[in-house]
């Protein structure tokens, strides 16, 4: 896949086809490297195991640090195009501390402010929904959806003031692919050619901005934001946890895993289906076009995503560090991408689908999170190990040390407790 292809000054339809062909052979060389993997008995390693202090979930001091750095000095995923569809639309987010407010403006552009009138503070907008203005509840000031101060009510009784001081407090925001990052911080700059890498390509061919929302669920878990995304960055879990669930879809303990983004923080992980399998014994050219189908991309996008994206849906998990260290909040997102009623995990409709990837994580992998954050609750064990199996979690861990100007060393090895 060539991610510098740009198909924009080309008619049409030949675009579509030359896009086509550069999603396929990335389809192409994701199947020969599974294929491989299967011959060898091999799956993608990091060089060495890595044990890693276990007070990177539990230590209250790390916990406050990474909220005020991870989070504030990083682009935030909030969401998808098909969720602001048309001029007037707006939405709030206020997971973060910082409550934002985006707009689409009547020219189709979306900007971000801060969720406060510019008298004093009062919240403007609570939800989603369509407004053709934005007019503060609390004295009716009024706003363009650019964020301009339009109108002070009863003007002259208030005063003279320069309204080119009180336009809404902008932050910085950016759309691409179907795609909507914001910045916290009103000097923040960021990219999500940059962000996204050399994954650009693929996410410009998805076209997620088309895609429609099934349904959201959130949980509120005891389990530290870090320990959660864990379950989401490996395989190696895969068949003794969800033999039940996935046992007859998915490969455990074989994954690709590719890293991308500013110092390559990012990662995608390839999980491979069964029916990969099959193609062992198929010339490549008579593989078909529908090679989506043989695996699911899960993608970290840090420093609090995972976004799962296959042929059928895409399911948006955002993590939020709690009020203490060892509470968080995971929302969940499904939204529906293909054309085809039946195209997701054997079920029968997108709410099916919905239904069924939210039990595997409510039941099974955040089940196992919350029960190993009792256990590290406890402080017996001083120290995790990553094996070399898990490549995009020993990558991950060392981009949020990075993220709180540290290195994350090995833990040393010691016996805890007695045997």
């Amino acid at each position: 896949m060539n991610p510098q292809t740009d198909t924009r000054s080309l008619p049409r339809e030949e675009a579509a086809r030359r896009e086509a062909m550069t999603e396929r052979q990335a389809y192409v060389d994701i199947v020969k490297a599974v294929l491989a993997h299967l011959e060898a008995g091999t799956t993608d390693s990091a060089p060495e195991v890595l044990r890693v202090s276990t007070a990177i979930y539990t230590d209250p001091e790390l916990f406050e640090r990474e909220k005020k750095t991870i989070f504030s000095d990083s682009p935030q995923l909030v969401g998808f195009s098909s969720e602001l569809p048309e001029a007037g639309s707006y939405s709030t987010f206020d997971e973060l501390g910082v409550p934002v407010l985006l707009t689409r403006d009547k020219a189709g552009q979306v900007h971000a402010f801060l969720n406060a009138c510019t008298h004093r503070a009062a919240r403007l907008k609570e939800g989603s929904g369509k407004a053709a203005s934005i007019t503060c509840p609390y004295h009716a000031w009024g706003f363009d959806l650019k964020g301009q101060l339009r109108n002070v009510y009863e003007e002259k009784s208030f005063g003279p003031i320069e309204k080119q001081f009180y336009d809404l407090v902008r932050l910085p925001v950016e759309e691409k692919y179907g795609l909507i990052f914001v910045g916290l911080k009103p000097g923040l700059r960021f990219s999500i050619d940059e962000i996204l890498g050399d994954t650009a390509a693929l996410f410009a061919a998805w076209n997620l901005g088309q895609t429609t929302l099934v349904g959201t669920h959130e949980w509120n878990l005891k389990s530290n934001w870090k320990l959660a995304l864990d379950t989401f960055c490996e395989g190696y879990h895969f068949t003794p946890l969800h033999k039940a669930s996935l046992g007859d879809v998915s490969i455990g303990n074989l994954s690709l895993v590719h890293f991308f983004g500013p110092d390559r923080r990012n990662h995608r992980v390839a999980f491979p289906n069964l029916t990969i399998k099959r193609l062992k014994e198929v010339p490549e050219a008579d593989w078909g076009d529908d090679l989506f189908n043989e695996f699911q991309l899960v993608h970290f996008i840090y420093p609090n995503i995972s976004l799962l994206v296959s042929p059928a849906a895409v399911e948006l998990f955002q993590l939020y560090p709690g009020k203490e260290v060892g509470e968080h909040l995971t929302r969940y997102r499904c939204f529906w991408r293909s054309t085809q009623p039946e195209a997701g995990w054997g079920v029968n409709s997108p709410q099916q689908h919905f239904e069924f990837v939210r039990e595997i994580v409510d039941k099974e992998d955040y089940w196992v999170s919350a029960n190993v954050m009792k256990s590290l609750n406890g402080k017996l064990r001083s120290f995790n190990t990553f094996g070399r199996n898990e490549p995009a979690l020993h990558n991950m861990h060392k981009a949020f040390a990075r993220g709180v100007g540290q290195a994350l060393e090995q833990a040393p090895l010691v016996r805890d407790g007695m045997a």
